[in-house]
């Protein structure tokens, strides 16, 4: 199941991908652009504008309801009974796929301390970013009670 989120859901997109969901974003994406990659790309629209969500093009979006990212991603995990066990799949600001790094590649590119404690990592090739499954990643709205 692949997205789309407004310009309203940019936390939410981050989360989602987080999660593994792929979820495009981009805040320069007027109304129109956007229902044109939804459609092109068969990717479900998540909006906060219920103007969008009821345009005939938007068909199948979901309208998002509340101002709280907790909120947002209970509302759609919830709604396409999403299953968010893929953590660490996608990268949390441009939405490629991860890879997985050798320890050795990552000794420096992370805290000293993380280094020490985590044992694998994640790199995504187009932005160079580097990631690990820390605390932030387990607590992250399953504490929350998510479906």
């Amino acid at each position: 199941m692949k997205f789309i989120a407004d310009v309203m859901l940019g936390s939410l997109a981050k989360r989602m991908r987080l999660l593994g969901f792929d979820v495009l974003y981009d805040r320069a994406l007027a109304d129109n652009e956007l229902l044109r990659v939804a459609l092109e790309q068969g990717r479900i629209i998540l909006t906060r504008d219920t103007a969008l969500a009821a345009r005939p093009l938007a068909r199948g979006s979901l309208l998002i309801a509340s101002d709280h990212v907790d909120d947002q991603l209970r509302q759609v995990i919830g709604h396409f009974s999403l299953s968010p066990d893929a953590a660490l799949t996608r990268c949390s600001v441009c939405n490629e796929p991860l890879e997985e790094m050798s320890r050795d590649a990552a000794r420096d590119r992370v805290p000293e301390y993380i280094y020490q404690r985590m044992e694998r990592f994640h790199h995504c090739r187009q932005c160079d970013r580097t990631y690990w499954q820390g605390t932030h990643v387990r607590n992250m709205g399953l504490r929350k009670g998510l479906p």
